[in-house]
């Protein structure tokens, strides 16, 4: 936005010193310099100035050249921003079901006294004591791992 305004603001002072300028002197003996041709009842010494517009300095356009190229790295590091913040969301979410799974599962090997699950095959078979404690095991792993508050 600042880049516009004075972008507009060049090119308006630029338009303005491109102006004519007239150099009368008035009845009361003072010297004035307007854009307007002279009143009618000004003195006949007027005097149309020509004053030529200096060609800007380099200095001016590398000012206006690193301002642009500022601008768009700022935006540049705000887009990365913006894409890193939608990472992170979304691995937080991802390890939200994450946690809730695991919390679901220990729920289900403590409270379940005798637990069946499929095989694979099609049929069900009683989890066994060991492979219950496994199973509690690494559901507490993935709840260390998964329900982190950051």
């Amino acid at each position: 936005m600042k880049i516009i305004v004075m972008t507009v603001l060049i090119m308006l002072c630029s338009v303005a010193t491109n102006a004519q300028i007239y150099k009368w002197v008035d009845e009361n003996g003072k010297t004035q310099y307007t854009d307007q041709p002279p009143p009618p009842g000004a003195s006949q010494k007027e005097q149309r100035l020509n004053i030529k517009p200096t060609a800007r300095s380099t200095s001016e356009t590398d000012k206006t050249k690193n301002l642009a190229e500022e601008r768009l790295e700022f935006d540049k590091r705000r887009q990365q921003k913006k894409e890193e913040e939608a990472k992170q969301q979304a691995n937080a979410d991802e390890n939200k079901k994450k946690c809730i799974d695991a919390q679901t599962r220990l729920r289900m090997y403590t409270d379940s006294p005798r637990l069946t699950v499929p095989d694979g095959s099609g049929s069900i078979v009683y989890v066994d004591d060991e492979t219950r404690q496994q199973r509690i095991n690494e559901a507490n792993k993935a709840i260390a791992e998964f329900c982190k508050k950051n």
